[in-house]
């Protein structure tokens, strides 16, 4: 789970910087400001600038379950395919038994209804026109770009997949991932 490293790289920084000076705080707060903006209410610039932060973590996490032989599946929204590659080639670190996957709903209205049934089951307070609008903001500043840039990226590597979840299920989508890491 990456909020998961996130958080653990934030926690990380807030110590560091509270062992430094005034003066080396404040770049310090510059330098990682957009990895403690929301993954969720931030644009596209912020979620991708977020992911290029990071790169490392995932690049070490990679690298030791390679390792170790330990088939792996790193997921969440601050996953920017495209920042692991330049150039049309991965990073180093990513050139091998790494797939990327993105999770894409094309469907506004499904959109609406799975974050109303994931506010529901998280007991989020969230009113419905609340989250109306965060979904809106969601698809305008980043849904549709990602699923843009990915497919892009896509036809120029075999290891980027974008997939329209809009019409399948929990199971579905399962299988769908499962048959692209087979054939992969």
């Amino acid at each position: 789970e990456l909020d998961i490293i996130r958080m653990r790289l934030r926690s990380t920084i807030k110590d560091t910087a509270n062992n430094i000076s005034c003066s080396e705080r404040k770049k310090l707060q510059e330098k990682f400001e957009h990895l403690f903006s929301s993954s969720t209410s931030e644009d596209f610039f912020v979620l991708k600038e977020q992911s290029r932060m990071l790169v490392r973590c995932m690049k070490e996490i990679v690298k030791r379950q390679q390792e170790r032989k330990i088939p792996t599946i790193i997921e969440g929204v601050s996953i920017v395919p495209s920042v692991f590659f330049q150039d049309g080639k991965p990073l180093e670190g990513f050139e091998k038994n790494v797939l990327f996957i993105n999770l894409f709903l094309s469907d506004k209205n499904e959109h609406y209804l799975r974050r109303e049934k994931r506010c529901s089951e998280r007991e989020y307070t969230d009113s419905k026109e609340s989250i109306h609008r965060r979904v809106e903001c969601i698809r305008n500043n980043k849904n549709d770009i990602l699923h843009k840039e990915t497919v892009e990226l896509s036809l120029l590597v075999n290891n980027v997949v974008s997939i329209d979840i809009s019409h399948l299920d929990e199971k579905m989508v399962v299988c769908r991932i499962a048959n692209i890491i087979q054939n992969y």
